[in-house]
């Protein structure tokens, strides 16, 4: 049997496996059969369109050394309703075509009880780059793309200036109010993984063909489209934003598990083991001292991953049959002496049948 990796799922946003879940009655056994199939059946589809699932870890996993934007635009700047098409044909040939990133957009709404905090949330992050009168949230159009090194990130901003529309950007690479904010209101648009562009078709489509459904001009940059079933697209290939684990949202979690293990326990417990802290002292000794965690002892450092466990999602989910395991990622953040941010990825084997993490190795 071979080893497997699911890179990302996202039951925060689609509610797919959490419906079937519930309607059929299905415990977690069967949930991780249904998960898995539907994975296999992903595989199939994107290896029969010419793409490789494991081309797509970049854009679909958060890196601790990567950068975030929000792109905004000012729609009351743009003639046309069509706002969306005449932002992504400016931004589209602005792409690295051999870039892989995730793309998710969508107006910046608000009930109106929450205009005066957006306002002020708003002004508090923008970095402007064009002049703007805010009339209300809705009038910004917001497009944020994951995967950017720094150079591709003032590139961007670079070659936009000029574009009136274009008001400026939120640096999305830490967490912050609006990254929490906007991970709850836009919507995934599509996947650009080098020259081809992914992206979702209705569930009665057969996904033998490929359809720009969004008709956003990618053919004119020379990007060839691809797509498939949003049953797929949805539950896969969804980029989730980080942001914590909300009250209500811990499915999203639950989920990921029950696609490595049948058996799905509550997280209790952070395991250390005595000579995995010697390691991390010596080895990733660089790392801990960069954010301020050298001098910690072993409770200290779990009861802090203990604390942090719940301010992300998991990623990498993965089943190492050979070895009768099951691992995951997480990536947390911490504030050093220096009021720098030091993101750290952190690796654990999940012992489902009691609950337990145990720490794998920390980077």
């Amino acid at each position: 049997m071979n080893d497997r990796t699911i890179y990302t799922i996202n039951a925060r946003g689609n509610m797919f496996l959490e419906v079937t879940k519930e309607y059929f009655s299905l415990d977690d056994e069967v949930m991780h059969s249904e998960i898995n199939g539907m994975f296999n059946e992903l595989i199939k589809i994107l290896n029969s369109k010419g793409i490789n699932y494991k081309s797509l870890k970049s854009c679909l996993t958060p890196k601790y050394d990567r950068k975030e934007i929000g792109l905004i635009f000012d729609s009351s700047k743009i003639e046309s309703n069509w706002y969306g098409y005449e932002v992504f044909e400016k931004l589209i040939p602005l792409f690295n075509k051999d870039s892989s990133h995730s793309i998710l957009c969508g107006d910046y709404i608000g009930d109106n009880e929450l205009q005066n905090e957006l306002f002020f949330r708003f002004y508090s992050q923008i970095k402007q780059t064009n002049e703007f009168k805010y009339q209300h949230s809705t009038q910004f159009f917001i497009v944020y793309i994951n995967n950017l090194s720094e150079n591709m990130f003032n590139k961007l901003i670079s070659d936009l200036t000029d574009y009136q529309p274009f008001i400026g950007f939120f640096d999305l690479t830490n967490q912050s109010f609006m990254k929490s904010y906007l991970s709850t209101i836009l919507a995934n648009s599509f996947i650009k993984n080098n020259r081809t562009i992914i992206l979702e078709h209705e569930d009665d489509r057969d996904n033998s063909e490929n359809v720009n459904l969004i008709s956003y001009p990618f053919e004119k940059s020379g990007y060839e489209v691809k797509s498939l079933q949003g049953i797929y697209y949805g539950v896969f290939l969804s980029y989730k934003i980080e942001r914590e684990v909300f009250e209500g949202f811990e499915s999203d979690t639950d989920f990921s598990l029950n696609s490595i293990s049948p058996i799905v326990s509550k997280i209790k417990e952070i395991e250390i083991e005595e000579n995995k802290f010697e390691y991390l002292k010596t080895v990733k000794k660089g790392k801990l001292k960069k954010a301020n965690l050298i001098a910690y002892s072993k409770k200290e450092l779990t009861q802090l991953i203990q604390k942090k466990i719940k301010s992300n999602y998991i990623y990498n989910m993965t089943d190492l049959k050979t070895h009768n395991i099951f691992k995951f990622d997480i990536l947390i953040e911490l504030l050093n002496t220096m009021d720098e941010i030091v993101k750290i990825t952190i690796g654990f084997e999940y012992k489902s049948e009691n609950g337990k993490l145990r720490l794998i190795t920390l980077y």
